[in-house]
């Protein structure tokens, strides 16, 4: 549960086998004073043990540079601490964090990934974003690219971070780039927008839910088209004579992510975020891609 609480769905989720996180960010001031830590932990063990929850998403996303030692070590003790505190309360408590696509200090989040797969019972790997820092010409790029996905979960794994510690997490959103310009092959220029210390980022666009997506595609000036060196989809569309180009996932780009997940023996799939469907009409077509969308995920044995 994210910036909200139910008791409804908690109960809901409980009747159905599943487990109920909650998810918390942290200061970074925190990481390195050890009375503020120890101050977070019981704060959040009390959220969880009052509210009937099966444990904490850690979801800190700050930059830490390679040379800030103490704050890359910091961020891992308060980790560990959480772990060691919620599992002496409860074992069945679940302790996660999420981390970047790839372990290389993605937007200068140099922390240590090795050591963060140890004191957790998994890493989320939220692979997408991947153009938040765009390094080579300002044009609008997939979201989450399958072999740029790829070379992240590889390099997790160089790490010697076992592939029971990694779920892989895509995206069901997509981006909506207005373009400077547009090519005869489609390729849309976007205005710079530096990140964290790189002059073009994927904040030149919007974020948007693939459920928009899937409305606004029946006007598009190209309908669905598809790229081969990221095996994802994307489309045009024009408004007030401004083209947007629309990078986003499917069905069938989804499926490619999944079967390398399955390939890799990770532990599982997941997905930001399930609120991106339409759940409000019930037409033919949105009936459809619900189903498609929640049908493309792996047949996952229990462990």
């Amino acid at each position: 549960m994210v910036g909200y609480y139910s008791d409804e769905m908690m109960c809901l989720a409980h009747s159905n086998g599943a487990r109920v996180v909650t998810i918390a960010g942290v200061p970074t001031e925190y990481l390195t004073n050890a009375t503020l830590q120890e101050e977070w932990v019981t704060k959040y063990l009390a959220v969880v043990t009052q509210n009937h929850l099966d444990g904490i998403n850690f979801d800190y996303e700050n930059p830490i540079p390679a040379e800030r030692t103490d704050l890359r070590d910091g961020y891992t003790a308060l980790v560990r601490r959480t772990y060691k505190t919620f599992k002496q309360y409860n074992p069945s408590y679940q302790i996660t964090v999420d981390v970047a696509w790839s372990p290389a200090c993605i937007d200068q989040r140099c922390y240590d990934y090795k050591t963060l797969a140890t004191v957790t019972d998994f890493l989320f790997v939220m692979s997408y974003d991947e153009q938040s820092q765009i390094r080579g010409p300002c044009v609008a790029l997939a979201n989450s690219g399958f072999y740029k996905t790829q070379s992240g979960i590889q390099k997790y794994f160089h790490l010697g971070i076992q592939s029971e510690k990694l779920v892989l997490g895509v995206p069901w959103y997509g981006y909506y780039y207005p373009c400077v310009a547009v090519t005869k092959d489609n390729t849309c220029s976007i205005k710079h927008v530096p990140f964290r210390g790189v002059n073009c980022s994927d904040a030149a666009g919007r974020e948007m839910d693939y459920s928009f997506f899937m409305r606004i595609i029946q006007n598009s000036t190209t309908g669905r088209l598809w790229e081969t060196s990221t095996l994802t989809p994307y489309f045009n569309y024009k408004d007030n004579g401004t083209t947007y180009q629309i990078r986003y996932e499917d069905p069938v780009s989804l499926k490619f992510k999944f079967d390398m997940a399955l390939q890799y023996d990770l532990r599982g799939v997941g997905i930001w975020n399930a609120d991106a469907l339409d759940y409000a009409h019930d037409t033919p077509d949105v009936l459809h891609q619900r189903a498609q969308m929640w049908q493309a995920f792996p047949d996952y044995k229990k462990k």
